[in-house]
């Protein structure tokens, strides 16, 4: 805690020019988090889901009991999860979206495949990750002084369902892949130019009534503030992009309805469901 003080306070000292701006950012969020409403961004919330003829609340209760049930064998609190949970237990609870095969790309930890074979009970899961020995899967993700543990409790989880199948594969290499999905969750890296292949090779993917999700996209973000993996413009852009051409329809939800993620505009994350037009 003392050293965090000190690294702060003498980060200021090195960037005195930086202080306003921090000061002013303080107060712009402590403001809006005073007078945020979570109850009206659920009303919208539960709104969108219903334009996918989908229950939010049914969904909810469904995933807490999986939830639940999983607890027993796997640690479940990992601090990441979302509204892409909420949906997908929604969307496994309407018999008017039938799904088969699911593609995972970015499998991180495992939980959320694991989680969809829960979810979709008779369903065959495809999750991809990088190699072992790519630089970007050892550095980022905090996994460089722990790469190995990493990948061994990764692969515990993922054994848990034999319905998972896990291939160490660059998502690029997708573009020759010939084998179609109900449904493709794209949590890879966020920013150019990956996202935005990532995304054209679910396109060809997907089957014509499938869906495609996109995780974390950020609609209130300049080109300056993107990076290549973790906050990025790019899956906006570029779905924006194939919207303009009629290649698809796109709606967004929040990606975290607390205060705390979602009070200022200008930093909520997203969750895009892609359709084919």
């Amino acid at each position: 805690m003392i050293k965090e003080l000190a690294k702060k306070i003498l980060n200021n000292l090195i960037k005195p020019h930086k202080v306003p701006k921090k000061i002013l950012y303080k107060f712009n969020y402590y403001s809006n988090y005073k007078k945020y409403n979570q109850s009206l961004f659920e009303k919208e919330q539960n709104d969108y889901f219903s334009y996918y003829g989908l229950d939010r609340k049914k969904g909810l209760d469904n995933l807490n009991l999986v939830k639940k049930e999983l607890s027993k064998n796997v640690d479940i609190n990992r601090g990441m999860s979302s509204e892409h949970e909420v949906f997908f237990s929604s969307l496994s609870l309407n018999k008017d979206h039938p799904i088969t095969d699911i593609l995972e790309i970015g499998t991180f930890d495992g939980f959320n495949a694991l989680l969809l074979s829960k979810l979709f009970t008779q369903t065959n899961i495809d999750t991809i990750d990088l190699p072992e020995n790519n630089e970007d899967f050892i550095n980022f993700y905090d996994r460089k002084k722990k790469v190995n543990k990493f990948i061994q409790d990764r692969n515990n989880i993922l054994s848990e369902n034999k319905n998972i199948r896990f291939f160490t594969l660059n998502s690029l290499r997708l573009l020759n892949h010939k084998k179609k999905y109900d449904l493709i969750w794209i949590d890879g890296a966020h920013g150019y130019p990956i996202v935005c292949i990532d995304i054209i090779n679910a396109l060809h993917l997907i089957n014509e009534k499938g869906i495609i999700v996109c995780d974390d996209v950020h609609k209130n973000l300049n080109q300056i503030d993107s990076d290549r993996m973790y906050h990025s413009i790019a899956s906006y852009e570029t779905l924006c992009e194939l919207d303009k051409e009629n290649l698809i329809k796109f709606k967004l939800i929040y990606k975290r309805l607390d205060p705390k993620s979602n009070c200022l505009k200008s930093e909520r994350k997203f969750l895009a469901i892609v359709t084919k037009s």
